[in-house]
């Protein structure tokens, strides 16, 4: 539910509005909507945080493939990738965007 409040309410309590608004908060003039306050709901996740939750959400969608039966690394192989090799690092499997070191010429 948004809480509605006046633009002189929002602006002199702009700190507490912020840190206890559970929702929308709408601000109004003269009971005219001027505009919408959303707070953030948490903070970003760090690279780490991201990851693990990628990991398990790949877990979960492989179980629930193969819980309906398909085999995942029968269809992956159709296509010609390696189960094991689907989650390396992009730059070993050969990406073209890497450009390849400058190992200069080999003295002999």
């Amino acid at each position: 539910m948004a809480t509605r409040v006046g633009v002189k309410e929002f602006r002199d309590n702009f700190t507490i509005i912020a840190r206890e608004a559970k929702g929308p908060v709408i601000v109004t003039n003269h009971d005219k909507v001027i505009g919408y306050y959303t707070p953030a709901t948490k903070a970003p996740m760090d690279t780490a945080e991201w990851l693990a939750t990628m990991e398990a959400h790949r877990v979960a969608l492989r179980a629930e493939a193969e819980a309906r039966g398909i085999d995942v690394a029968a269809r992956l192989k159709e296509l010609g990738i390696e189960d094991d090799e689907l989650f390396d690092d992009p730059w070993v499997q050969g990406n073209p965007g890497k450009p390849e070191p400058d190992l200069g010429e080999e003295e002999l």
